[in-house]
């Protein structure tokens, strides 16, 4: 009873290893170890900026000037001057590849030579259980 429980307990211990797993389903579907590339989009908002700021004189025009993101509006009525600037609000888009490498798949000695092991057991098992069964059989 006792070389039965210690032979249940060596199936439960020993098992297939990740590598073996990797190695079939690099068998069912070869895609898998190919180079991928992934792009990565990264968005940054800017707030805007509103500066205003007042000074007095006489008469009455508008200035406006504008360049790339960047507003000034001057405006002059009688007495009063109102500056009105501000730079507008951007999104920055920043676009980056990225190539992830794929697993490597392959047996080392020590996975195979364990392999080998468990599956001599394995037989071992069935042998001994084959033997005991006749051995009762015939009796």
């Amino acid at each position: 009873m006792r070389c039965l429980t210690l032979l249940f307990a060596t199936l439960l211990l020993s098992g297939c290893s990740a590598e073996w797993h990797l190695s079939k389903a690099v068998k069912k579907d070869p895609t898998i170890l190919k180079e991928k590339v992934i792009t990565v989009t990264d968005t940054v908002v800017t707030e805007p900026i509103v500066v205003r700021d007042t000074v007095i004189t006489s008469q009455r025009d508008t200035i406006e000037l504008i360049k790339d993101r960047f507003r000034v509006k001057v405006i002059r009525s009688y007495d009063t001057l109102l500056i009105d600037g501000g730079c507008e609000s951007d999104t920055i888009v920043r676009t980056v590849t990225v190539a992830v490498p794929q697993l490597v798949a392959g047996e080392t000695r020590f996975q195979r030579v364990q392999r080998f092991t468990f599956w001599g057991l394995i037989t071992l098992l069935l042998v001994s259980i084959a033997v005991i069964i006749t051995k009762r059989a015939l009796i």
